[in-house]
């Protein structure tokens, strides 16, 4: 390729690091208006606003160094992603916080709120830089062997019709299993059973679970690849039902993830975001799926709490109370409030930095190392395994919640990271962190590899999302990476030794 056709791409990437540093620049210049502010809350309300457009310039510096397509969005990379995400819910959702909180929040001081703002702007700085530094060469010989030989072995082609369905029946199974065992179904059911109970079993029926969202994705590239009216009735059918049973969880996650399931490989397909699919999904999740959820909930856990069962009996008869109401833009705006306040991610990191040390001691940062290895050990082989329910636990530590109240809070791997030792750890972890996304961003091509958007599909909720604390995080990924590879292999037709190498997906 010769220079004259390298300079489109050159020309880009220059102007989106231009962009970056001066979104950088605007974020630094908001600092000394920051701290005179004359009220905390107007301080908040600027800071917020700084803390958004830093990440932001700083999402533009990772995709120029590591040279991703575009944004790195429609690629989905999952390191662009996690920067734009604290942009929006440690950044300029925290704006909230200018009117007074109630609950568990409201024991959170602004002055607290403030110096979370700037754990994150750090947290954040040292992401970025170790997503930077990610050498290629570590990539390709650690990470990129498996993603390789997977590649080597099984082509982008889902080996027929059966497999999707497959995928959800062993998925739906799990999920029977995993509900009639502990009596706990998403947010309904027996609240203490995942807290204060566990068994040798339950941890690999939740893995297997996730083969339900995996069935949608089978399908959409199927359908995607083949165009025929069978592909897209199997993939309407498993795309409902994975909704369906989403929602009779009580949760909301579970439909973000199954438009994923659905998103990624059309984006991967047409090489852009479908804006039309997503603007659709996001005004369906406003008007049906957040009233749905807040009716839902507070009837399973009202002043009675209902069985699972009796939970999703109720289902049915809420779902069409919902959409029987008013469609009216007042049902959005309701909607965008509730959603601004819930998916707001300062809480953990403020009340940290408000407790610890001075009534909360550091936790160990050993524990940062140790607990996930030790977290590999099945209970079957160590019966007296510790129970990982970080959140339940940190409900009571950090906001004083009785021991007899069954919620986990989200802490945040930023949040976990400062308690277990302070700035050091934060810094540290947060380098190793970025330093590893950037090793999966490199690897996982979903636009070359249909097995790729497999792996992202399963990891994109929690790095991105990264509501769980460091231990629970790290703890987690080796057994959805053991899943993956048992998908991919039990999905995909085998690549022919001499034949034609299959096209991109």
């Amino acid at each position: 390729m010769t220079v004259e056709q390298h300079l489109p791409g050159i020309r880009l990437s220059h102007k989106r690091l231009v962009a970056g540093m001066l979104l950088v620049s605007i974020a630094v210049g908001m600092l000394p208006v920051t701290l005179a502010a004359q009220q905390p809350s107007s301080a908040i309300a600027w800071g917020s606003v700084a803390l958004g457009a830093y990440c932001s310039g700083l999402l533009l510096i990772a995709v120029t160094a590591a040279g991703h397509e575009g944004l790195g969005l429609a690629s989905w990379k999952i390191g662009p992603w996690s920067l734009a995400w604290v942009a929006v819910t440690f950044g300029l959702v925290t704006i909230t916080w200018v009117s007074p909180q109630s609950g568990p929040a409201a024991e959170i001081t602004l002055l607290s709120v403030l110096r979370a703002l700037w754990l994150m702007a750090v947290a954040m700085t040292v992401f970025t830089a170790g997503y930077c530094a990610g050498p290629r060469k570590v990539t390709e010989r650690q990470v990129g062997r498996l993603v390789a030989e997977l590649g080597t072995r099984f082509g982008n082609d889902i080996r027929g019709p059966q497999v999707p369905w497959l995928l959800f029946a062993f998925g739906s199974a799990a999920q029977l299993a995993f509900t009639a065992t502990t009596g706990r179904f998403g947010y309904v059911g027996d609240a203490a059973a995942v807290s204060t109970t566990a068994s040798g079993y339950s941890q690999l029926l939740g893995i297997a679970a996730l083969c339900g969202p995996l069935s949608v994705t089978a399908a959409a590239i199927r359908a995607y690849r083949m165009r025929t009216a069978g592909t897209r009735i199997t993939l309407t059918v498993l795309f409902v039902a994975e909704i369906a049973i989403g929602a009779a969880s009580g949760g909301k996650q579970s439909y973000i993830v199954a438009i994923l399931a659905v998103l990624i490989p059309r984006a991967a397909t047409r090489r852009r975001l479908p804006l039309a699919v997503i603007v659709a999904a996001i005004l369906l999740f406003l008007l049906v799926i957040i009233p749905f959820n807040e009716v839902y909930r507070s009837n399973a856990r009202g002043t009675v709490m209902l069985s699972t069962e009796q939970a999703v009996a109720a289902a049915p008869s809420i779902f069409r109370q919902v959409i029987s109401t008013d469609r009216s833009p007042s049902v959005i705006s309701h909607s965008v409030s509730y959603l601004a306040q819930r998916v707001s991610e300062i809480d953990s990191p403020a009340i940290i930095l408000q407790r610890t040390p001075s009534q909360v001691p550091y936790s160990s940062p050993a524990q940062l190392a140790e607990a996930p290895v030790a977290d590999l050990v099945p209970r079957a082989v160590w019966a007296d395994k510790p129970i990982l329910a970080t959140g339940y636990q940190f409900s009571q530590q950090y906001f004083d919640l009785p021991p007899d109240v069954y919620t986990s809070s989200a802490i945040t791997p930023e949040g976990d990271l400062y308690r277990h030792g302070g700035w050091l750890p934060l810094v540290a972890g947060m380098f190793l962190f970025g330093f590893g996304i950037r090793m999966l961003d490199d690897v996982l091509d979903v636009r070359a590899s249909a097995h790729a958007a497999f792996l992202v599909i399963l990891l994109f909720p929690d790095f991105v999302k990264s509501e769980d604390d460091w231990i629970t995080l790290l703890a987690g990924v080796p057994g959805l990476i053991v899943l993956w590879v048992a998908v991919v292999t039990l999905s995909f037709a085998r690549r022919r030794l001499h034949g034609p190498s299959p096209k991109a997906m």
